[in-house]
This record gives structure tokens, sequence and C-alpha cells, in this order.
């Protein structure tokens, strides 16, 4: 055996007999009546020192739970935040619009045209003021929604092209009809007496269209297709049907 496994064991024996002196004097304090107040002084702060270290840990399980609820939030957010930013890269070509004013800046640019104008009576001034209501576009739930069988091949945007030209042709349209007669020409105030034979009791006060203002008014194609686009539309309650003297209407919804 080496010296160094000689004074190992020695340590060990010398620890071993340290404790038994510990556990003796401990003993011999517990019969010491003089030193039964100093042990009972010691127990009492060990039972404090343990119910701190209870509220201490009651503390850290709170602050995990506050730790864990702030982590679901920051995941939370970043979550939103990325959301936010693919939106926001992503934004669709075509997003519904308010209804414009067409004829309020039209008088006001004729007027600046032909020189200043005589006043006129109020109600003329109430007539020219027209909003000519809009379709809207429809939105990409909207467009996943509608069957298979009735879409085909047609895609999302060039559902929301049609409805551009539509838009643009209900518009050219009701220009004309909110038009002074005086300021019209021939060509154009027999356009007004023919949208005006097109009206029916069903369509007053509504916004509608039929072929015809689509060939005058837009490069459309009137063919299968476009009928395909005009039957996705209804489903969509963007626009129905008023037949009648053999012509059908697209009122705007």
């Amino acid at each position: 055996m080496t010296s160094m496994d000689l004074q190992d064991v020695s340590v060990q024996l010398n620890n071993k007999i340290s404790s038994i002196k510990r556990s003796m004097q401990l003993k011999n304090m517990c019969s010491d009546p003089s030193l039964t107040k100093v042990l009972q002084k010691i127990g009492l702060e060990l039972s404090s020192i343990r119910d701190t270290l209870d509220i201490f840990q009651m503390q850290i399980l709170q602050q995990r739970t506050e730790l864990k609820s702030l982590q679901d939030l920051r995941n939370a957010v970043l979550k939103n935040s990325q959301t936010a930013h693919h939106l926001l890269e992503n934004i669709p070509i075509h997003l519904p619009k308010k209804a414009a004013e067409t004829s309020t800046a039209d008088s006001k640019d004729a007027r600046v045209q032909e020189g200043p104008a005589k006043p006129e009576p109020d109600k003329n001034s109430t007539k020219n003021k027209h909003f000519v209501r809009e379709m809207e576009y429809l939105l990409l739930e909207e467009f996943n929604n509608v069957p298979g069988y009735m879409k085909g091949r047609m895609t999302y945007d060039q559902i929301n092209a049609v409805i551009k030209e539509l838009n643009a042709t209900v518009k050219a349209k009701y220009k004309i009809l909110n038009q002074p007669m005086k300021s019209m020409s021939n060509p154009i105030r027999n356009q007004y007496h023919a949208f005006k034979e097109q009206e029916t009791k069903e369509t007053k006060g509504q916004y509608f269209f039929v072929e015809a203002d689509i060939k005058d008014f837009t490069h459309l194609k009137v063919d299968k297709k476009f009928h395909v686009i005009l039957n996705i539309l209804r489903h969509c309650h963007r626009l129905r049907e008023v037949r009648g003297s053999h012509l059908v209407r697209y009122v705007l919804l």
C-alpha cells in the first residue's frame, strides 16, 4: 500500500471520528439544560429559513408561469408580424374602392373650358351631383368558394379585370344619363334615349348595363367566357338579371 493510500485512509478515519465527536456533542447538548434554549432558537431559525425557502420556491414557480406567458405572447407577436409582412408583400392587384363622384368634377372642367356660365336654378345643380356606384372586386376567399365546375380555368385576376371594365362601362353610361340635355350632341342624345328605353320599374334607382353597353364602352368580347364570368358574379352576389322586352339587364348589387 502506498503512502498516498495510507494518507487517504487516515483522512477518512479522521473525518468519521470528527463526525462521531460532533454527534456525541450534540447528544450531550440535548441533556444539558443550559443549552436547551440555544437548540430551540436554532430550531426556530431553521423553521423560518424553511418558510422563506418555500416562499422563494412559490415565487420561482410564479415567475416561470409569467415567463411562459411572455414567451407565448412574443411568439404571437412574431407570428402576427410575419403575417402582416406577408400581406404587405402580397397586396391584391384589385381592392374594393369607394364610389367616385363623377359629375361634379366634370362640370367644373366644363365650366373652365367654356368660360363663365350663367347661374342655374337649384334643381339643375342638384341633378348634376351624382355618385356612380361601382361593383366591388372579388376577395380571394370568395373566389376560392366558387364551385370548380363554375369557374373552370378562370383565374382570380381575370375576373377582377372584367369587374374593372364593367365599372368603367357603368361609369361611362351614367355619365351620359346625368349630362344636361343642352350640352349633348346628336349621337350622345340618341344614346341617352336608348338608355332610358332600357329602364323598367325593377331597375328604377339601380345601376345596370346590357351587352350593347359592353361593346360600346369596352374592348371586352361578349363570348362564352364572358358569360361564365357573369355567372360567377351572380353567384358571388355582385349582380342580378332583369329580363324583359327581349333584353337582359345586369343590375349591380
